[in-house]
């Protein structure tokens, strides 16, 4: 088993992640499910849509895949310990060594541990550990060894950190490319975990739709947040400094700089979240996703979780990834019903709408803040 333990760079650590990824599939404890994505351009947005059929029955995907495990690197000579399945009595060549009730929990199951980070600003380090169910290649969660919970949003010093992930990915000196990180604050924004963690993706061409939408829209200063004007529900963003001019890999002064700016600027995303959701007569239990780039922060207050689609379908879950324009779909039928029910609606953003909060909300959180500190800007 492993526990957190010689803190390496970001660098490293992204450097680990080719090898070590194909070794977690060939080990049985990390399943990667094969998925198709295609964009879908709806109402003049590009949208990411993922189709992947083994989700309709994760036990029968997961019992393939150990079959595809075993018939390459298996040997009748060698067998895995028998135990019982996941929710079955019939017996198992495979044993799932993951704590089921608290998965990022120390020990780690070794094959899905990547190694550690160290904290910043005196906060414990995080630990960099391999999504255990993977739809994307090299899927990684940043975590706590101790318990704190998803429904609060991450410390600055955890933002700190990440970012630090994602400026290591685009100035990786062998393999540069931009990473996605994200987090659902909430069970109510797709959190499927009540343990705290940040989760980073390479997003299929290496940009996720989400960053076209704010592409032409103006900052009047970089402290300030913005409601983004060209979506119909609350998307709240926030500008950080151009990565080229920061400085790598970061010094203690360049990341005191980095948190000086991540901390105002998470507290004015949360602060409108919050206010625009309480005029809507909701409270925190909606949750929130939250993304972030190189470029911006991102935050999406949320009044539902998922979006109804007609029977025989069930709903269409939304997490963080949904507010980046890339939705998750099991079966070319569940494609389709989507996009009829949508067709009439305004097409895939109507998903988003449903799901948010009304722009309209944040809009009057602003008039507010306007009246009590005679400007125009989100404080």
């Amino acid at each position: 088993m492993a526990y957190p333990a010689n803190p390496s760079s970001p660098t490293d650590i992204l450097s680990l992640l080719p090898q070590k990824f194909e070794e977690a599939k060939q080990s049985g404890q990390l399943f990667f499910f094969r998925s198709e994505a295609k964009d879908i351009y709806s109402d003049g947005r590009r949208f990411n849509v993922r189709l992947c059929p083994a989700l309709q029955d994760k036990a029968k995907a997961k019992s393939e895949a150990l079959a595809a495990v075993r018939s390459t690197t298996g040997s009748p000579d060698k067998k895995r310990p028998r135990i019982a399945s996941d929710g079955d009595d019939a017996p198992s060549e495979h044993v799932d060594k993951q704590n089921k009730d608290e998965p990022f929990k120390p020990p780690y199951v070794p094959e899905l541990y990547v190694g550690c980070l160290a904290g910043f600003e005196g906060e414990e380090g995080m630990s960099v550990l391999f999504n255990k169910y993977s739809l994307l290649p090299e899927h990684i969660l940043l975590c706590p060894p101790t318990y704190q919970p998803q429904s609060l949003p991450p410390t600055p010093p955890q933002l700190a950190l990440a970012y630090s992930i994602l400026l290591a990915a685009s100035r990786h000196p062998t393999r540069p490319r931009r990473l996605l990180a994200f987090y659902n604050g909430g069970e109510g924004a797709g959190a499927s975990q009540k343990w705290r963690h940040l989760q980073f993706v390479e997003v299929p061409g290496g940009r996720a739709p989400v960053e076209e939408w704010v592409q032409g829209v103006t900052f009047d200063r970089p402290d300030r947040a913005i409601i983004l004007p060209n979506v119909p529900y609350l998307h709240v963003v926030h500008p950080l400094p151009p990565s080229t001019a920061v400085p790598f890999p970061l010094d203690d002064k360049t990341t005191e700089q980095l948190i000086d700016v991540l901390a105002p600027a998470l507290m004015k995303l949360l602060d409108m979240a919050f206010d625009s959701a309480r005029r809507d007569g909701a409270d925190r239990q909606g949750g929130w996703n939250l993304l972030m780039t190189l470029d911006h922060i991102h935050l999406i207050p949320r009044s539902a979780p998922s979006f109804p689609l007609p029977a025989p379908h069930p709903p269409l879950e939304l997490n963080s990834l949904g507010y980046a324009g890339m939705m998750l779909v099991r079966s070319p039928e569940e494609e389709a019903a989507l996009l009829a029910a949508t067709e009439k609606e305004g097409g895939l953003i109507s998903v988003l709408t449903k799901c948010g909060v009304a722009r309209e909300l944040g809009e009057q959180v602003l008039e507010h803040d306007a009246t009590q500190q005679g400007a125009g800007e989100l404080a």
